[in-house]
Formats: structure tokens, sequence, C-alpha cells
């Protein structure tokens, strides 16, 4: 009877959000064609109210692996073509309200990331909103860690984990959305940590390559926005990782800090601008390797004598002057013998002036010479990290280059 019901059942004929949630409950697999009669149909709070009444039917099928699927795919199908985050917010804020929530998150999770679809043609645009629903869904375990560590208690922990291993298993994968999901997501879970296992991971497997994708669209009039506020965010969380991080951030700027001198001093003004209204506890190792790669990057132009980039390096470097390590970083800078002697002696003068920030900016034969209209990033509104995932995901380096 149940078969018969679902054979007669179809999304293509549903008028109305009952019908929605009826076929939720037949368990018919919602396709990537459907959706469009989906969408036609249920309005903005009523395809909220579908998959909130989906999560509920989600962990009720916790033991049913076939209809859980099915309904896993289906859901995915909807974030997939939709660009609300609240949709998402709200199927996941249901998931974690069940009474069954641990089991259903540990389910959903596997689903989401290792069961095939229907629908072969759109598997990669699939894959990719699952990533992004998992890394969510990690996000917001980890906040009620913070505000109720008591809600979940040990068991967040293990979920946390549970995800962890299962997002650093698709982390070889070419998607550009993917990585930079995985790029945030364990940029923020390990924010603060001295062992960054998952992230000095990634960073290792596709650092360089995501880091060159955000630069070249960083120089990109059309999509330099929202490149900026990526980089903004989780440039703190790479300034934090190990070594070998470090290398990659500096061998990609190094290229791009000759290449576009004057776009990359206006991203450093900015870097600089963000991490010190960073709250300084939070941010103190972040502060203490960008002031070690300002360093380096000085020494570059250095070589090059590019004095106006010199300039603006420096003066990002005086910016960060009460800082602990600053007259030690500095110092080591201003002993540097293959430093040429127009940079070092302003670098001493630097490490010797209560104001370090009014020396570069006297500095004779360092001032710029060029008048008129300072160039500028263009501004947007602030957008949340989702939508920069997915715009800057889906860019062509080719054609942003």
């Amino acid at each position: 009877m149940m078969d018969q019901m679902k054979d007669e059942a179809s999304w293509k004929t549903m008028s109305s959000l009952e019908d929605a949630t009826h076929l939720v409950d037949l368990g018919v697999l919602l396709t990537w064609k459907d959706f469009k009669v989906l969408r036609k149909v249920l309005k903005d709070e009523e395809l909220v109210d579908l998959v909130v009444y989906a999560a509920s039917r989600l962990s009720e099928r916790v033991e049913s692996r076939l209809p859980a699927e099915i309904l896993t795919e289906s859901l995915l199908i909807i974030f997939a073509n939709i660009q609300e985050e609240n949709v998402l917010e709200a199927f996941l804020q249901e998931v974690l309200n069940q009474p069954n929530r641990i089991a259903t998150c540990s389910m959903l999770v596997e689903l989401a990331l290792t069961a095939d679809v229907s629908d072969a043609d759109k598997a990669d645009e699939i894959f990719s909103i699952a990533v992004a629903l998992v890394c969510e869904l990690g996000t917001m375990i980890r906040q009620m860690q913070i505000s109720e560590p008591e809600e979940l208690g040990t068991q967040g922990q293990k979920l946390l984990d549970h995800i962890s291993t299962y997002l650093l298993s698709v982390s070889n994968s070419s998607d550009n959305c993917i990585r930079l999901s995985l790029l945030h997501y364990f940029g923020s879970l390990e924010k603060g940590k001295t062992h960054k296992v998952g992230f000095n991971r990634i960073m290792g497997r596709f650092g360089h390559t995501v880091l060159e994708h955000l630069f070249v669209l960083l120089f990109n009039k059309k999509t330099e926005s929202v490149a900026l506020q990526y980089l903004l965010e989780n440039v703190p969380y790479i300034l934090e990782a190990d070594d070998h991080a470090q290398t990659i951030l500096q061998e990609t700027w190094k290229h791009y800090l000759l290449k576009k001198p004057e776009r990359f001093a206006l991203f450093v003004q900015a870097l600089s601008a963000h991490i010190l209204s960073l709250p300084e506890e939070d941010s103190r190792q972040c502060r203490k390797t960008f002031m070690q790669h300002l360093a380096l990057l000085t020494k570059k132009v250095a070589e090059v004598d590019h004095k106006e980039l010199g300039r603006q390096l420096l003066s990002a470097l005086a910016g960060f002057q009460g800082e602990p390590f600053f007259r030690e970083i500095v110092g080591r800078l201003a002993k540097d013998l293959t430093l040429r002697d127009s940079f070092r002696s302003l670098v001493v003068k630097m490490h010797d002036a209560s104001n370090s920030g009014n020396v570069v900016g006297d500095a004779e034969g360092f001032r710029s010479s060029k008048r008129g209209r300072r160039p500028s990033f263009q501004k947007s509104g602030k957008t949340r990290i989702m939508y920069q995932i997915r715009f800057l995901g889906q860019q062509s380096v080719q054609k942003a280059g």
C-alpha cells in the first residue's frame, strides 16, 4: 500500500506545504529538477518549515538507512539550490533539538559525505554543499560547547571528533568550495590551540593552491571585496599554524608582493588593521607571526629597492610597536647586514624611536611622490562565510587573473 502511494505521489505535482511534508513522510526523493516546482510553490517561510519538519523525520529514521539516505539527499538538493543560509541553519538547529540528536548528527555526517547520489551530473554541487553543511553543524556544536558546556557533555567532543575525521577524509578534493569550507572550519575550530592537527594537515595538503586562488581573486575588481573579507577572517588562523603553513604563506606573499605591489600594500594595511582590532590576548601569536612575515617581506623589497612598498611594509610593522616582540623582531632586522643600507638605517631608527610610525612617515627617500586619490579596495557589505565560500569557490582563476 505504501509503495503504491509512493508511486502515485510526486514532487512534480505538489501544490502546498502539506503535499511536501506528505512526500517527506512517504520517502519520495526530491530530484534536482523537482526543486524548481518546490521553489515555485513554497514561500520562503514554508521552505524553512519543510526542512524543520524533515529534520524531525530524519531523527526518526536513524535506524533505517535507505529512508535516511533518501531524505538526506533531498535536503542537500534543497540547500544546494538556495542562497538563504537561514534555511540550512533552521534545519541544523532542529536536528540539534531532537532527543536523539547525537545519533542523528552522527548519521547525518556519514550520509552527507559518503552516500551516493542519484543526480550523478549534479554530484559535485551536492557534495560541496554536504561539506558546507557538516562544517556548519560542527560550528554550531562547538558554539553549544562554549555557551552551554553541560548541554552535550562529553558526547559533544566525540561528535566533533567524528566530524573532523569525516571532513579530513574528503580533504583531498580539488573543489575550491570544499577547500575554502575546510580551511575556515578547521581554522575556527582549532583557534588558540597549540597543536592544530586538522588545520595543519589541510594547509599542508592544499594551502598553497587555495591561497593562490584567493589572491588572484583579491586582485580582480569583481571579486576583491569578498576575497578580502574571507582573507581577513582566515589569514589570522594561518598565522597561528605550524612552520610549514608559514612557509606557504610567505611564498605566496612574496610572489604577489612584487607582482601587484600597490594592491598588495593595500592588503597589508587592511590585514594589519584587522589583526590590531582582534582581542590582544587571543591574537598574541598571530601578531608576532605577522610581524615576522613583515620583516621577511621588507628584506625582499629591499633587494629590489622598492622604497614605496618598503615604506608601506615598515609602516604596518610600526603599528605593532606596543607588542612585546616588536623590538626583538625589528632589532634582528636592524642587525641584518644583508639589508640594503637605506632600508637598514630606517629600521635602526624605528628600533630606537619612541614612535616608529613617525620615523617611517618622515623618512627621506621613502615618501611617496604620488599625488591624487589613493587606491583602495572596493567596499561591500559584510557577507556570511557560507556565501563567501560559495561565491569565491565558484570563480574561475583563469577568468579572474
